[in-house]
């Protein structure tokens, strides 16, 4: 698969997760609540148009907004069993975003002499 192509699916992934986790899912596997839906998707739109066009430079943006994300996916998965599976869904979905930006990261980086 190609490394660019992985880093925006899982971007757009993890923002379908924030909404059907925070707007869909009825409680207690999720909060059934738009406005929180909102409120965790908005950060992720930020570097989302740079993302689609693959600059790395927002993509690294999104890496950073990403720790948030992946802590928070820790955090629901220890400590609230009901919301266990979309908070384990969110922690492999950051580190699914993590590595194949690495991976493209890595693919662009010019030669060494």
């Amino acid at each position: 698969m190609n490394p660019g192509l992985a880093v925006k699916l899982s971007y757009l992934s993890l923002l379908a997760l924030q909404v059907v986790w925070h707007a869909l899912l009825p409680p207690p596997g999720g909060s059934a609540n738009w406005l929180l839906a909102l409120i965790a998707c908005l950060p992720l739109l930020l570097p989302l148009p740079g993302i689609l066009r693959g600059q790395v430079r927002s993509m690294t943006w999104g890496g950073y907004l990403l720790v948030l994300y992946f802590v928070i996916g820790i955090m629901e998965a220890w400590s609230n069993p009901q919301q266990r599976l979309p908070a384990m869904a969110q922690i492999v979905l950051a580190l699914a975003y993590f590595t194949s930006l690495v991976w493209l990261t890595r693919r662009l980086r010019p030669p060494r002499h």
